[in-house]
C-alpha cells in the first residue's frame, strides 16, 4: 500500500464519527460516517447528534457542508419532522444538500439512524444545488479535465404513481435520470455507478431488471455501470423505486472501465445489467467502486445457502478478487455499506470484515435490508482508492 489513504478517525468527545481521507496534489476526498451519540435519545435527538458528529468529521479535515457531493442517511422509520430542515439547521447549510434518506434500519439495536458523507475539496468545484423530481439534487466537481456529477434521489414522475406497474415506474425513473444527465451535457453512457432502491424487492426485482435491461438496451451503452440494488424506500415517499447515480464526463487524462467479474462471472448471465465494479483512472489516483457483492459463483448460483458464515467468507473473497485485479486491497477502502438480512447478523459480519482486512475504523454503515435474492443473507459494497505517482 502506498500510504496515501490517511486514516483520519480521530478521538472526539462523543466518539460517534469516523473518517478516511484520500489526498492528491489537487484534490482531497473525505468520507465520513456518523451515528447518534446515544441510543437512549428519542429519534430527533439521535438524528441531531448524528448530524453534529458528521459536521465534526468534516471540520476535522477543514471542510464544510458546501463540500458535500453526496450522502446517505439510513433511518429505522420515517421521521415525524422535516429531516432536511433539521439536517440543514445542524450543519449550518444554507440550502438542501445532495443527500438521500432511506428506510433501511441500522443493524445496531435502538439506533435510529446513521449517516455517510463524501466531501471533496478541489481546485474547481461547483456549488451544490437541489431540484425536484425532474431535476434531482446534484453536485459537480471539475478535476483533471473531467466533470464528476452526482444525481441523488431520482424517482419516477409523480403522475405515474397510480396504476403503473413496477416495471413502468422503474423505466420512467431511469428515463428521468437520463433527462437530468442530458440537461447537464452527459448521457447514461457516462454513468459510473448506480444505487437502486426497491420496495418488496423479493417480488419486484424481476420487474426492475426488465425495465433496466430495456432502458440500457435502448441506450446502447458501451459499458455497464457498477450498481447496488437492495430493499429500500425513500423516507417519506410513496414511490416503490428510487435511485442515485454517479457519472463522469471524462477528459483526455481520465478513464472509466468496467472491471472483470472474477470468480463471480458477469451479472448479465442471469439477466441483470450491471458491472461487478467500475475502475476510474485519473492523474495521481486509481479508484474502484465495487458493486453490491454477495456470495455468488461464476454461474450465478448462490454459494452457501442458509449458511451465514459461509456466505460472508465467499462475499469477501469475491470483493478481494475485484480489489486485487484493480491493484488495490482492503486497506485502500474509503467507505463501505453492508446490507444484512437480519440485525442479529451484525456480529458475524464484523468478525468476517476484520478477518478480510477491512480497517476497524472504516467509515461504514451496517443496515438491515433484503437483497435481490431471498437466499442471500448479506451483501457489501465499497469504494477503494490509492494515489499513484504522477508522470
Amino acid at each position: 500500500m502506498s500510504g496515501s489513504t490517511e486514516d483520519s478517525s480521530r478521538e472526539n468527545s462523543q466518539g460517534n464519527w469516523q473518517s478516511r481521507c484520500l489526498e492528491s496534489e489537487r484534490t482531497q476526498d473525505v468520507f465520513v460516517a456518523a451515528a447518534p451519540a446515544s441510543h437512549r435519545d428519542d429519534d430527533r435527538r439521535q438524528f441531531e447528534s448524528m448530524a453534529a458528529g458528521a459536521l465534526a468529521g468534516l471540520r476535522a479535515h477543514g471542510l464544510a457542508p458546501g463540500n458535500i457531493v453526496c450522502g446517505w442517511i439510513h433511518v429505522a422509520r420515517t421521521p415525524a419532522w422535516d429531516w432536511r430542515q433539521v439536517l440543514a439547521g445542524v450543519l449550518g447549510a444554507t440550502g438542501p444538500l445532495p443527500i438521500t434518506a432511506l428506510l433501511q434500519p441500522p443493524a445496531v439495536p435502538h439506533r435510529y439512524c446513521t449517516l455517510q458523507l463524501h466531501a471533496v475539496r478541489s481546485a474547481r468545484q461547483s456549488g451544490v444545488w437541489h431540484g425536484n423530481v425532474a431535476e434531482p439534487a446534484a453536485a459537480t466537481v471539475l478535476r483533471d479535465g473531467a466533470r464528476h456529477l452526482r444525481l441523488m434521489t431520482i424517482t419516477p414522475r409523480a403522475g405515474l404513481a397510480k396504476g403503473a406497474t413496477l416495471a413502468d415506474l422503474a423505466y420512467d425513473m431511469l428515463a428521468q435520470a437520463g433527462h437530468a444527465l442530458q440537461a447537464r451535457g452527459l448521457s447514461f453512457a457516462d454513468v459510473v455507478r448506480t444505487w437502486i432502491y426497491v420496495q418488496d424487492i423479493d417480488q419486484n426485482y424481476p420487474a426492475l431488471n426488465q425495465a433496466r435491461n430495456r432502458y440500457y438496451g435502448e441506450q446502447k451503452l458501451p459499458r455497464l455501470p457498477a450498481s447496488t440494488c437492495v430493499e429500500g424506500t425513500l423516507a417519506g415517499s410513496a414511490f416503490p423505486v428510487a435511485m442515485d447515480l454517479y457519472a463522469i464526463a471524462i477528459g483526455d487524462d481520465v478513464g472509466v472501465e468496467a472491471v472483470p467479474p472474477g470468480a463471480m462471472g458477469e451479472a448479465k448471465v442471469y439477466g441483470s445489467a450491471f458491472a461487478r465494479g467500475s475502475r476510474i483512472t485519473e492523474p495521481g489516483r486509481r479508484t474502484l467502486y465495487v458493486s453490491g457483492t454477495a456470495s455468488i459463483d461464476a454461474t450465478g448460483r448462490v454459494v452457501a445457502a442458509g449458511d451465514l458464515e459461509g456466505q460472508l467468507l465467499r462475499m469477501f473473497a469475491n470483493v478481494r478478487e475485484l480489489l486485487t485485479d484493480a491493484g488495490l486491497d482492503f486497506r485502500d477502502a474509503l467507505t463501505a455499506t453492508a446490507y444484512l438480512k437480519q440485525a442479529g447478523f451484525r456480529h458475524a459480519y464484523a468478525r468476517a470484515a476484520a478477518a478480510a482486512g477491512l480497517p476497524a475504523d472504516l467509515p461504514a454503515a451496517v443496515v438491515v435490508a433484503d437483497i435481490c435474492r431471498p437466499e442471500w443473507l448479506c451483501e457489501v459494497e465499497l469504494c477503494a482508492a490509492r494515489t499513484l505517482p504522477e508522470d
